[in-house]
């Protein structure tokens, strides 16, 4: 009989790249609205909300509702259903750039499938993308996540053992927010360069002002497509995504989190001349791009999504994220003013960072400048607070309230001060 490696048969006693320490390591047994409740009777203030797909909050009733009455007919096919089609429909009448949809199960295939599709188009064989920026798990996207930004460098680095060097070699690497720096990188290779791809808020940097549009100008001229990771922003910025929020339109795009009102579900959406490619047998010049899965359009999470995005329309969600938000870093920013504390929070006001450094951080440089083991110990003495944040994301959802904020603030004062009498913040 095989032994768990420290009593749990989850590797790592994790489902993924982020695990608690010991000293705060819980178990979830049920979520409602803004709040978690752990094995051991503990309530958290939830400002993870699933890394972003719960905008709602936990067990939203009329998502709960949906979910319920689809699994009743069935809760998977291998067809097309109504509720795919359905959701497909939405997400062309929202987003700017989606003519057609091809769904599939996270924001990992999403981005993997947009960039297929983009070799396949063009014909060319490079990607671009940005220092920093977290495209999710495949060995082409899994590239330069923590370059030094003092090289400067644009050859791609993998962030995984098991990533062929060779792959590598396929990926350009650009300073975010630096379009002159990405047009000096792009100009020599610019005949093999399928994408352009970017976060149009790259983990919580905040594109300057006009560099989203230099980049859809750089890949015009180059005859690239520009395809936006829109698996955070989707929905949360606007209810066209950070496209319609920025007023720029990419080629592709890969949708996630909010889409799947909390269960497993993704699209790549986009051009419909760029989609046909995925349609078996429409492609006869050799360009056939290979998009399928089990469970792509399973009508469970199609049900949940559509649920999820007609209540965010209804009250037109992006607003009330970006106020809840703002209150939310204008008091702790107050907080950490009165205790002499260098405290940003970073990002769109729906989906921010807490940064502990000064001055203005727009850029892995200056990022890299901020104390990290400071932010990862927030992190840690929120949840010994009642607070559930993680030190990269706080993600803003409707069910969030003044009670919520309200201990969201007393723990982060005392976190606060508990970092700087530990001399952290020094």
């Amino acid at each position: 009989m095989h032994t768990a490696m420290n009593g749990s048969y989850l590797a790592g006693n994790a489902l993924g790249r982020y695990s608690l320490p010991d000293e705060v390591a819980l178990t979830v047994a049920r979520g409602e609205g803004p709040w978690f409740w752990s094995t051991d009777g503990r309530r958290f203030a939830d400002y993870l909300m699933g890394a972003g797909p719960m905008v709602l909050g936990h067990a939203h009733p009329r998502v709960v509702s949906a979910i319920a009455e689809q699994a009743a007919k069935g809760t998977h096919y291998y067809l097309v259903n109504e509720p795919a089609r359905e959701l497909a429909a939405t997400i062309c009448r929202l987003v700017p750039c989606a003519e057609s949809v091809r769904f599939c199960s996270d924001g990992t295939e999403a981005n993997f499938y947009a960039l297929r599709l983009a070799r396949a188009f063009t014909r060319r064989t490079k990607i671009l993308k940005f220092d920093g920026a977290f495209h999710g798990q495949s060995d082409y996207a899994l590239q330069s996540l923590c370059a030094d930004p003092s090289q400067n460098d644009q050859r791609a680095v993998p962030e995984s053992a098991g990533i062929p060097l060779e792959l590598s070699d396929s990926v350009l690497i650009a300073p975010y927010n630096d379009i002159e720096r990405t047009r000096q990188i792009a100009q020599p290779v610019a005949d093999e360069i399928a994408a352009i791809l970017v976060e149009p808020v790259q983990r919580a940097f905040m594109s300057a002002p006009g560099f989203l549009e230099g980049l859809r100008m750089l890949a015009d001229s180059i005859g690239a497509l520009l395809v936006f990771d829109e698996v955070v922003t989707g929905f949360r910025l606007a209810l066209g995504g950070a496209q319609e929020y920025f007023g720029v339109t990419p080629d592709l795009c890969a949708l996630g989190k909010i889409l799947g009102g909390g269960l497993p579900l993704a699209a790549v959406a986009g051009r419909a001349e760029i989609l046909e490619l995925a349609i078996a047998g429409r492609a006869d010049d050799g360009r056939s791009a290979f998009i399928s899965g089990t469970l792509n359009g399973n009508p469970l999470s199609c049900v949940a999504g559509l649920a999820t995005l007609a209540v965010v329309e209804d009250l037109q969600a992006p607003a009330k994220l970006r106020e809840k938000g703002e209150t939310l870093a204008a008091a702790l920013h107050e907080i950490a003013e009165r205790l002499a504390v260098p405290f940003q929070m970073i990002g769109h006001p729906a989906v921010q960072r807490v940064v502990f450094g000064a001055g203005q951080i727009d850029s892995q440089e200056t990022l890299a400048a901020c104390r990290q083991d400071a932010a990862d110990r927030f992190g840690i003495e929120m949840i010994r607070r009642g607070v559930f944040c993680s030190p990269f994301k706080v993600y803003m959802s409707v069910a969030h309230t003044d009670e919520t904020h309200a201990l969201f603030f007393e723990a982060a004062e005392g976190a606060m001060r508990t970092l700087r009498d530990q001399g952290l913040l020094g």
